[in-house]
Protein backbone atom coordinates (compact mmCIF):
# COMPACT_ATOMS: atom_id res chain seq x y z
CA UNK A 1 0.00 0.00 0.00
CA UNK A 2 1.23 3.52 -0.84
CA UNK A 3 2.74 5.39 2.10
CA UNK A 4 0.58 8.41 2.95
CA UNK A 5 0.80 11.16 5.53
CA UNK A 6 -2.19 11.74 7.78
CA UNK A 7 -2.47 14.16 10.64
CA UNK A 8 -3.61 13.10 14.10
CA UNK A 9 -7.36 13.50 13.58
CA UNK A 10 -7.36 11.72 10.23
CA UNK A 11 -5.29 8.90 11.72
CA UNK A 12 -7.77 8.52 14.59
CA UNK A 13 -10.58 7.72 12.19
CA UNK A 14 -8.55 5.19 10.19
CA UNK A 15 -7.33 3.61 13.43
CA UNK A 16 -10.86 3.18 14.80
CA UNK A 17 -12.46 1.97 11.56
CA UNK A 18 -9.79 -0.34 10.14
CA UNK A 19 -7.28 -1.32 12.80
CA UNK A 20 -9.11 -1.40 16.14
CA UNK A 21 -12.50 -1.83 14.43
CA UNK A 22 -14.30 0.00 17.21
CA UNK A 23 -16.39 1.92 14.71
CA UNK A 24 -18.36 0.62 11.73
CA UNK A 25 -20.26 3.80 10.82
CA UNK A 26 -18.53 7.14 11.40
CA UNK A 27 -20.05 10.63 11.40
CA UNK A 28 -17.28 13.21 11.18
CA UNK A 29 -17.92 16.95 11.43
CA UNK A 30 -14.84 18.94 10.58
CA UNK A 31 -13.91 22.51 9.79
CA UNK A 32 -12.93 23.94 6.44
CA UNK A 33 -9.34 23.10 5.66
CA UNK A 34 -9.17 20.13 8.03
CA UNK A 35 -8.52 17.68 5.18
CA UNK A 36 -11.85 15.89 4.84
CA UNK A 37 -11.23 14.80 1.26
CA UNK A 38 -7.81 13.37 2.06
CA UNK A 39 -9.17 11.46 5.08
CA UNK A 40 -12.00 10.13 2.91
CA UNK A 41 -9.52 9.06 0.24
CA UNK A 42 -7.41 7.26 2.84
CA UNK A 43 -10.47 5.37 4.07
CA UNK A 44 -11.49 4.40 0.54
CA UNK A 45 -8.02 3.11 -0.32
CA UNK A 46 -7.71 1.17 2.94
CA UNK A 47 -11.02 -0.55 2.18
CA UNK A 48 -9.80 -1.38 -1.33
CA UNK A 49 -6.70 -3.10 -0.01
CA UNK A 50 -8.88 -5.24 2.24
CA UNK A 51 -10.91 -6.26 -0.81
CA UNK A 52 -7.75 -7.10 -2.77
CA UNK A 53 -7.16 -9.95 -0.31
CA UNK A 54 -10.48 -11.67 -1.09
CA UNK A 55 -11.15 -14.38 -3.65
CA UNK A 56 -11.95 -13.20 -7.17
CA UNK A 57 -15.42 -14.76 -7.04
CA UNK A 58 -16.56 -12.83 -3.96
CA UNK A 59 -19.35 -10.46 -5.13
CA UNK A 60 -19.96 -6.78 -4.37
CA UNK A 61 -16.36 -5.74 -3.90
CA UNK A 62 -17.24 -2.11 -4.41
CA UNK A 63 -16.22 1.13 -2.71
CA UNK A 64 -18.22 4.30 -3.39
CA UNK A 65 -17.41 7.95 -2.71
CA UNK A 66 -20.42 10.26 -2.97
CA UNK A 67 -19.93 14.03 -3.21
CA UNK A 68 -22.53 16.78 -3.80
CA UNK A 69 -21.86 17.33 -7.52
CA UNK A 70 -20.14 15.65 -10.45
CA UNK A 71 -17.47 18.35 -10.63
CA UNK A 72 -16.63 17.95 -6.94
CA UNK A 73 -16.40 14.20 -6.98
CA UNK A 74 -14.20 14.10 -10.08
CA UNK A 75 -12.15 17.30 -9.75
CA UNK A 76 -11.37 16.78 -6.06
CA UNK A 77 -11.26 13.03 -5.59
CA UNK A 78 -9.86 11.68 -8.83
CA UNK A 79 -6.47 13.46 -8.52
CA UNK A 80 -6.15 12.55 -4.84
CA UNK A 81 -6.86 8.89 -5.50
CA UNK A 82 -5.01 8.58 -8.80
CA UNK A 83 -1.82 10.39 -7.86
CA UNK A 84 -1.54 10.95 -4.08
CA UNK A 85 -2.61 7.37 -3.37
CA UNK A 86 -1.26 5.87 -6.59
CA UNK A 87 -4.43 4.08 -7.72
CA UNK A 88 -3.97 4.90 -11.38
CA UNK A 89 -0.71 2.95 -11.36
CA UNK A 90 -2.27 -0.23 -9.98
CA UNK A 91 -5.70 -0.11 -11.62
CA UNK A 92 -6.44 -2.35 -14.56
CA UNK A 93 -8.55 0.50 -15.98
CA UNK A 94 -9.36 3.99 -14.77
CA UNK A 95 -11.40 6.83 -16.26
CA UNK A 96 -11.70 10.28 -14.80
CA UNK A 97 -14.73 11.27 -16.90
CA UNK A 98 -16.89 8.55 -15.37
CA UNK A 99 -15.09 8.46 -12.02
CA UNK A 100 -14.13 4.80 -11.98
CA UNK A 101 -11.15 2.66 -11.01
CA UNK A 102 -11.25 -1.04 -11.88
CA UNK A 103 -8.76 -3.46 -10.29
CA UNK A 104 -7.89 -7.13 -10.74
CA UNK A 105 -10.17 -9.50 -8.86
CA UNK A 106 -13.35 -7.56 -9.72
CA UNK A 107 -12.67 -4.80 -7.20
CA UNK A 108 -14.01 -1.34 -8.08
CA UNK A 109 -13.92 2.19 -6.72
CA UNK A 110 -16.58 4.52 -8.08
CA UNK A 111 -16.96 8.26 -7.69
CA UNK A 112 -20.64 9.21 -7.61
CA UNK A 113 -22.37 12.58 -7.76
CA UNK A 114 -25.16 12.92 -5.20
CA UNK A 115 -27.32 14.04 -8.08
CA UNK A 116 -26.99 10.47 -9.42
CA UNK A 117 -27.17 8.63 -6.08
CA UNK A 118 -30.27 6.68 -7.11
CA UNK A 119 -28.10 4.69 -9.51
CA UNK A 120 -26.83 2.85 -6.43
CA UNK A 121 -30.22 1.25 -5.78
CA UNK A 122 -29.82 -2.50 -5.61
CA UNK A 123 -26.00 -2.37 -5.66
CA UNK A 124 -23.69 -3.79 -3.03
CA UNK A 125 -21.01 -1.78 -1.22
CA UNK A 126 -18.20 -2.80 1.12
CA UNK A 127 -17.50 0.84 1.92
CA UNK A 128 -19.46 4.03 1.25
CA UNK A 129 -18.05 7.48 1.90
CA UNK A 130 -20.44 10.42 1.93
CA UNK A 131 -18.69 13.75 1.47
CA UNK A 132 -20.23 17.08 2.58
CA UNK A 133 -23.57 15.57 3.53
CA UNK A 134 -24.84 19.02 4.52
CA UNK A 135 -24.53 20.08 0.88
CA UNK A 136 -26.47 17.16 -0.61
CA UNK A 137 -29.29 19.11 -2.26
CA UNK A 138 -30.45 18.01 -5.67
CA UNK A 139 -32.86 15.09 -5.85
CA UNK A 140 -34.11 13.03 -2.94
CA UNK A 141 -33.42 14.10 0.63
CA UNK A 142 -30.21 12.95 2.37
CA UNK A 143 -32.34 10.94 4.81
CA UNK A 144 -34.01 9.09 1.94
CA UNK A 145 -30.64 8.53 0.29
CA UNK A 146 -29.21 6.98 3.45
CA UNK A 147 -32.20 4.93 4.57
CA UNK A 148 -33.47 3.78 1.15
CA UNK A 149 -30.26 3.42 -0.87
CA UNK A 150 -26.87 3.73 0.86
CA UNK A 151 -27.50 1.80 4.07
CA UNK A 152 -29.18 -1.12 2.23
CA UNK A 153 -26.18 -1.27 -0.16
CA UNK A 154 -24.00 -1.98 2.85
CA UNK A 155 -26.00 -4.08 5.28
CA UNK A 156 -27.74 -6.34 2.74
CA UNK A 157 -24.50 -7.34 1.00
CA UNK A 158 -21.85 -7.01 3.72
CA UNK A 159 -23.48 -8.00 6.99
CA UNK A 160 -21.25 -9.45 9.74
CA UNK A 161 -22.36 -12.96 8.77
CA UNK A 162 -21.55 -12.47 5.05
CA UNK A 163 -18.25 -10.79 5.82
CA UNK A 164 -17.22 -13.77 7.95
CA UNK A 165 -18.28 -16.21 5.24
CA UNK A 166 -16.20 -14.45 2.58
CA UNK A 167 -13.21 -13.93 4.86
CA UNK A 168 -13.43 -10.12 4.87
CA UNK A 169 -11.76 -8.22 7.67
CA UNK A 170 -14.92 -6.33 8.53
CA UNK A 171 -18.61 -5.99 7.74
CA UNK A 172 -19.53 -3.15 5.39
CA UNK A 173 -18.74 0.34 6.62
CA UNK A 174 -19.70 3.98 6.00
CA UNK A 175 -17.84 7.21 6.62
CA UNK A 176 -20.10 10.27 6.51
CA UNK A 177 -18.03 13.45 6.67
CA UNK A 178 -19.07 17.08 6.40
CA UNK A 179 -18.76 20.63 7.60
CA UNK A 180 -21.95 21.19 9.64
CA UNK A 181 -24.69 23.50 8.36
CA UNK A 182 -27.45 23.81 10.91
CA UNK A 183 -29.66 21.10 12.33
CA UNK A 184 -30.20 18.95 9.26
CA UNK A 185 -29.94 15.21 8.58
CA UNK A 186 -26.19 15.25 9.10
CA UNK A 187 -26.90 16.49 12.64
CA UNK A 188 -29.19 13.48 13.09
CA UNK A 189 -26.44 11.14 11.88
CA UNK A 190 -24.05 12.71 14.33
CA UNK A 191 -26.44 11.72 17.13
CA UNK A 192 -26.73 8.07 16.07
CA UNK A 193 -23.88 7.04 18.36
CA UNK A 194 -26.20 7.57 21.34
CA UNK A 195 -28.65 4.91 20.15
CA UNK A 196 -26.60 2.59 17.92
CA UNK A 197 -23.33 1.03 19.07
CA UNK A 198 -22.13 0.62 15.48
CA UNK A 199 -21.81 4.41 15.16
CA UNK A 200 -19.16 6.78 16.44
CA UNK A 201 -19.04 10.56 16.05
CA UNK A 202 -15.98 12.76 15.68
CA UNK A 203 -15.55 16.53 15.84
CA UNK A 204 -12.55 18.56 14.64
CA UNK A 205 -12.40 22.35 14.54
CA UNK A 206 -9.86 24.55 12.77
CA UNK A 207 -7.43 24.34 15.71
CA UNK A 208 -6.96 20.65 14.96
CA UNK A 209 -5.84 21.16 11.38
CA UNK A 210 -2.14 21.52 10.60
CA UNK A 211 -3.10 22.69 7.11
CA UNK A 212 -4.38 26.14 8.08
CA UNK A 213 -2.22 29.23 8.53
CA UNK A 214 -3.14 30.94 11.85
CA UNK A 215 -2.52 34.38 10.34
CA UNK A 216 -5.04 33.71 7.58
CA UNK A 217 -7.53 32.29 10.05
CA UNK A 218 -7.38 35.50 12.11
CA UNK A 219 -8.16 37.49 8.95
CA UNK A 220 -11.15 35.28 8.18
CA UNK A 221 -12.70 36.16 11.56
CA UNK A 222 -13.09 39.70 10.23
CA UNK A 223 -14.57 38.52 6.94
CA UNK A 224 -17.50 36.28 7.89
CA UNK A 225 -20.39 36.50 10.32
CA UNK A 226 -20.50 34.56 13.63
CA UNK A 227 -22.82 31.76 12.52
CA UNK A 228 -20.79 31.10 9.37
CA UNK A 229 -17.61 31.13 11.48
CA UNK A 230 -19.02 28.73 14.05
CA UNK A 231 -20.21 26.37 11.34
CA UNK A 232 -17.27 26.43 8.95
CA UNK A 233 -14.31 26.81 11.31
CA UNK A 234 -15.51 25.84 14.79
CA UNK A 235 -17.38 22.87 13.26
CA UNK A 236 -20.47 23.55 15.36
CA UNK A 237 -24.06 22.79 14.52
CA UNK A 238 -25.55 26.29 14.34
CA UNK A 239 -28.79 27.43 12.76
CA UNK A 240 -29.57 30.95 11.59
CA UNK A 241 -33.25 30.11 11.83
CA UNK A 242 -35.71 31.61 9.38
CA UNK A 243 -34.25 35.13 9.28
CA UNK A 244 -32.16 36.05 6.26
CA UNK A 245 -30.28 38.85 8.03
CA UNK A 246 -29.85 37.04 11.32
CA UNK A 247 -27.07 39.38 12.49
CA UNK A 248 -29.36 42.45 12.43
CA UNK A 249 -30.44 43.90 15.78
CA UNK A 250 -32.28 47.14 16.40
CA UNK A 251 -30.40 47.60 19.66
CA UNK A 252 -27.05 47.43 17.88
CA UNK A 253 -27.60 48.76 14.38
CA UNK A 254 -30.27 51.47 14.69
CA UNK A 255 -28.64 54.67 15.98
CA UNK A 256 -29.86 58.25 16.20
CA UNK A 257 -26.28 59.53 16.06
CA UNK A 258 -25.70 58.36 12.48
CA UNK A 259 -24.45 61.61 10.87
CA UNK A 260 -26.44 63.28 8.10
CA UNK A 261 -24.98 63.70 4.62
CA UNK A 262 -22.67 66.72 4.49
CA UNK A 263 -23.85 69.52 2.21
CA UNK A 264 -22.16 72.09 0.03
CA UNK A 265 -21.36 75.28 1.93
CA UNK A 266 -19.18 77.73 -0.02
CA UNK A 267 -18.46 79.90 3.01
CA UNK A 268 -17.41 77.04 5.30
CA UNK A 269 -15.77 75.05 2.54
CA UNK A 270 -17.82 71.93 3.19
CA UNK A 271 -17.76 69.39 0.35
CA UNK A 272 -20.93 67.49 -0.49
CA UNK A 273 -20.67 63.85 0.59
CA UNK A 274 -21.16 61.07 -1.92
CA UNK A 275 -24.58 59.39 -1.78
CA UNK A 276 -24.99 55.66 -2.44
CA UNK A 277 -28.49 54.60 -3.46
CA UNK A 278 -29.44 50.94 -3.04
CA UNK A 279 -32.38 50.31 -5.37
CA UNK A 280 -34.90 47.52 -5.78
CA UNK A 281 -36.87 48.05 -9.00
CA UNK A 282 -40.61 47.53 -8.68
CA UNK A 283 -43.25 49.60 -10.43
CA UNK A 284 -45.15 51.51 -7.78
CA UNK A 285 -42.66 50.57 -5.06
CA UNK A 286 -39.08 51.48 -6.12
CA UNK A 287 -37.71 50.92 -2.59
CA UNK A 288 -34.43 52.80 -2.25
CA UNK A 289 -32.10 53.24 0.73
CA UNK A 290 -29.60 56.12 0.73
CA UNK A 291 -26.29 55.51 2.44
CA UNK A 292 -22.90 57.07 3.08
CA UNK A 293 -19.79 54.90 2.90
CA UNK A 294 -17.49 56.02 5.69
CA UNK A 295 -14.29 54.02 5.76
CA UNK A 296 -15.40 50.39 5.97
CA UNK A 297 -18.83 51.29 7.36
CA UNK A 298 -22.23 51.65 5.69
CA UNK A 299 -24.47 54.33 7.22
CA UNK A 300 -28.06 54.21 5.92
CA UNK A 301 -29.35 57.74 6.42
CA UNK A 302 -32.54 58.05 4.39
CA UNK A 303 -34.94 56.11 2.19
CA UNK A 304 -37.77 56.53 -0.28
CA UNK A 305 -40.57 54.33 -1.55
CA UNK A 306 -43.64 54.51 -3.73
CA UNK A 307 -42.46 56.12 -6.96
CA UNK A 308 -44.58 54.88 -9.88
CA UNK A 309 -41.60 54.08 -12.14
CA UNK A 310 -37.84 54.38 -12.55
CA UNK A 311 -38.12 57.73 -14.35
CA UNK A 312 -39.85 59.30 -11.36
CA UNK A 313 -37.35 57.76 -8.95
CA UNK A 314 -34.42 59.13 -10.98
CA UNK A 315 -36.00 62.62 -10.96
CA UNK A 316 -36.43 62.42 -7.18
CA UNK A 317 -32.79 61.44 -6.60
CA UNK A 318 -31.55 64.14 -8.97
CA UNK A 319 -33.60 66.84 -7.25
CA UNK A 320 -32.77 65.78 -3.69
CA UNK A 321 -29.06 64.99 -4.02
CA UNK A 322 -27.48 65.51 -7.44
CA UNK A 323 -28.69 69.10 -7.93
CA UNK A 324 -27.43 69.98 -4.44
CA UNK A 325 -23.85 69.04 -5.28
CA UNK A 326 -23.73 65.41 -4.19
CA UNK A 327 -22.21 62.79 -6.45
CA UNK A 328 -24.72 59.92 -6.52
CA UNK A 329 -23.85 56.26 -7.08
CA UNK A 330 -26.76 53.90 -7.71
CA UNK A 331 -26.73 50.14 -7.12
CA UNK A 332 -29.77 48.58 -8.77
CA UNK A 333 -30.84 45.02 -9.43
CA UNK A 334 -28.49 43.79 -12.23
CA UNK A 335 -31.51 42.64 -14.24
CA UNK A 336 -32.37 46.31 -14.85
CA UNK A 337 -29.88 46.34 -17.70
CA UNK A 338 -32.43 44.62 -19.90
CA UNK A 339 -35.69 45.31 -18.09
CA UNK A 340 -38.05 47.94 -19.50
CA UNK A 341 -39.84 50.37 -17.23
CA UNK A 342 -43.01 52.26 -18.08
CA UNK A 343 -40.85 54.99 -19.63
CA UNK A 344 -40.66 55.59 -23.43
CA UNK A 345 -39.96 52.63 -25.69
CA UNK A 346 -36.30 51.70 -26.02
CA UNK A 347 -35.27 52.81 -22.54
CA UNK A 348 -34.35 50.50 -19.69
CA UNK A 349 -34.11 51.06 -15.98
CA UNK A 350 -30.34 51.40 -16.34
CA UNK A 351 -30.45 53.92 -19.17
CA UNK A 352 -32.98 56.06 -17.28
CA UNK A 353 -30.68 56.26 -14.26
CA UNK A 354 -27.62 57.09 -16.35
CA UNK A 355 -29.47 59.73 -18.38
CA UNK A 356 -30.35 61.45 -15.10
CA UNK A 357 -26.63 61.89 -14.37
CA UNK A 358 -26.41 59.13 -11.77
CA UNK A 359 -23.33 56.88 -11.66
CA UNK A 360 -24.41 53.29 -12.24
CA UNK A 361 -22.77 50.42 -10.39
CA UNK A 362 -24.12 46.94 -11.07
CA UNK A 363 -22.84 43.47 -11.82
CA UNK A 364 -23.20 42.13 -15.34
CA UNK A 365 -25.25 39.33 -13.79
CA UNK A 366 -27.01 38.85 -10.49
CA UNK A 367 -24.67 37.40 -7.84
CA UNK A 368 -25.90 34.33 -5.95
CA UNK A 369 -28.35 35.31 -3.22
CA UNK A 370 -26.26 33.50 -0.62
CA UNK A 371 -23.24 35.64 -1.52
CA UNK A 372 -25.07 38.97 -1.27
CA UNK A 373 -26.74 37.90 1.99
CA UNK A 374 -23.37 36.87 3.40
CA UNK A 375 -21.94 40.27 2.43
CA UNK A 376 -24.67 42.05 4.41
CA UNK A 377 -24.42 39.76 7.45
CA UNK A 378 -20.66 40.26 7.49
CA UNK A 379 -21.16 44.05 7.62
CA UNK A 380 -23.72 43.67 10.40
CA UNK A 381 -21.40 41.56 12.56
CA UNK A 382 -18.26 39.50 12.05
CA UNK A 383 -16.92 36.62 14.10
CA UNK A 384 -14.32 39.05 15.46
CA UNK A 385 -17.07 41.41 16.68
CA UNK A 386 -16.71 44.08 13.95
CA UNK A 387 -19.88 46.12 13.29
CA UNK A 388 -19.83 48.09 10.05
CA UNK A 389 -23.51 48.78 9.34
CA UNK A 390 -25.76 51.36 11.01
CA UNK A 391 -29.21 52.70 10.18
CA UNK A 392 -30.84 55.99 11.16
CA UNK A 393 -34.18 55.34 12.95
CA UNK A 394 -36.08 57.36 10.32
CA UNK A 395 -35.40 54.54 7.82
CA UNK A 396 -38.22 52.35 9.07
CA UNK A 397 -38.69 50.56 5.75
CA UNK A 398 -35.05 49.45 5.69
CA UNK A 399 -35.16 48.47 9.37
CA UNK A 400 -38.35 46.46 8.96
CA UNK A 401 -36.99 44.77 5.83
CA UNK A 402 -33.73 43.69 7.46
CA UNK A 403 -35.61 42.50 10.51
CA UNK A 404 -38.44 40.60 8.83
CA UNK A 405 -37.10 39.20 5.53
CA UNK A 406 -37.19 35.41 5.83
CA UNK A 407 -36.26 32.32 3.84
CA UNK A 408 -38.91 30.44 1.94
CA UNK A 409 -40.04 27.29 3.77
CA UNK A 410 -37.65 28.12 6.63
CA UNK A 411 -34.82 26.76 4.54
CA UNK A 412 -31.75 28.98 4.00
CA UNK A 413 -30.17 26.22 1.92
CA UNK A 414 -32.77 26.74 -0.81
CA UNK A 415 -31.50 30.34 -1.19
CA UNK A 416 -35.02 31.56 -1.95
CA UNK A 417 -36.41 34.59 -0.13
CA UNK A 418 -40.06 34.51 0.92
CA UNK A 419 -41.87 37.34 -0.85
CA UNK A 420 -45.40 36.75 0.46
CA UNK A 421 -45.31 39.64 2.94
CA UNK A 422 -43.59 42.02 0.54
CA UNK A 423 -41.08 43.20 3.17
CA UNK A 424 -37.98 42.24 1.19
CA UNK A 425 -37.75 45.23 -1.17
CA UNK A 426 -35.46 47.48 0.85
CA UNK A 427 -33.21 44.62 1.92
CA UNK A 428 -32.95 43.46 -1.70
CA UNK A 429 -31.52 46.88 -2.57
CA UNK A 430 -29.18 46.72 0.42
CA UNK A 431 -27.95 43.33 -0.81
CA UNK A 432 -27.15 44.64 -4.29
CA UNK A 433 -25.17 47.62 -2.98
CA UNK A 434 -23.36 45.85 -0.17
CA UNK A 435 -22.26 42.93 -2.33
CA UNK A 436 -20.93 45.31 -5.00
CA UNK A 437 -19.03 47.48 -2.53
CA UNK A 438 -17.86 44.78 -0.13
CA UNK A 439 -17.89 41.35 -1.80
CA UNK A 440 -16.98 38.36 0.30
CA UNK A 441 -13.42 37.21 -0.27
CA UNK A 442 -11.78 34.60 1.96
CA UNK A 443 -8.68 32.45 1.71
CA UNK A 444 -6.99 29.72 3.67
CA UNK A 445 -3.31 29.05 3.26
CA UNK A 446 -2.39 25.43 3.67
CA UNK A 447 0.83 24.17 5.16
CA UNK A 448 2.45 20.79 4.70
CA UNK A 449 0.95 17.56 5.98
CA UNK A 450 1.95 16.35 9.40
CA UNK A 451 1.85 12.95 11.01
CA UNK A 452 2.77 9.74 9.24
CA UNK A 453 0.36 6.83 9.25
Amino acid sequence: MTQVDLHEGQSEIIQDMFIDQTCRFAAVKASRGWGKSYAAGAAAVTALYELFELDENVPNKNVYIIAPTYDQVTDIYYPILAYDFGLEAIAARSRRDIGRFEFPGNVELRLVSYEAVERLRGKGAYMVIGDEISSWKKGITPREAWEDIIQPCIITRWSPERAARFGAKSPGRALMISTPKGYNFFYDMYQYEHSDERWKSYSYDYRESPYLDPVEIEKIKHQIDPIAWNSEYEARFEDSGNNVFYCFSRKIHVRKDVPEFTKVDKDLGTVAEDVHAFIDFNVGIQATSFAAIRGTQIHVIDETKGHPDTENLAAYIKDKYLDKGHKVYVYPDPTGKARKSSAPVGQTDFSILKNAGLILRARTGSPPIVDSVAAVNKKLLTAAGDIDFFVHPRCMGTIKSLERTIWLDKNPDSATIDKKEGVEHFSDGVRYGTEFLFPIRTSTTRTKRGFNF
